[in-house]
């Protein structure tokens, strides 16, 4: 299975000119611990929730500073045409939970470690459950 066909299409984001508050409550409006920082349709970082809460216990104004001084510029992706178990090393590898997935330098998708898990699991059964059918 391919990461296309399990990926997430409506994807929060945030402008890079956006205050931490801005963030903040887009967060807790979408209900999301994870923002794609993008201008248009091409990502420029990421932020998370315990970036804001790290950066806030600093005691800085929330409305003073952009959210691009403070998120995360090195954003690991995947094309829409990975497979899951390519993904979930990917993501393992690289100590992520969240995959963005891109084409043409373009935003496309979004897939996580929850997404992931329940597509395996399934393909794990499958699989057992084949095996059992061969023995003797």
């Amino acid at each position: 299975m391919l990461v296309k066909q399990i990926m997430q299409k409506k994807i929060v984001t945030v402008n890079p000119d956006a205050t931490i508050r801005e963030t903040a409550k887009k967060m807790k409006d979408y209900r999301v611990g994870y923002l794609l920082v993008t201008n248009g349709e091409s990502i420029k970082g990421c932020v998370t929730d315990r970036d804001l809460v790290i950066w806030l216990a600093s005691g800085k104004d929330p409305d003073a500073t952009r959210i691009d001084g403070i998120m995360q510029s090195s954003v690991v992706t995947a094309p829409p045409d990975t497979d899951v178990f390519d993904a979930s090393k990917l993501m393992a590898r690289k100590k992520v939970r969240r995959l963005p997935i891109v084409e043409n330098s373009k935003l496309i998708g979004l897939v996580s470690v929850s997404d992931l898990a329940s597509v395996i699991e399934e393909e794990v059964d499958n699989f057992l459950h084949v095996e059992e059918a061969y023995q003797i």
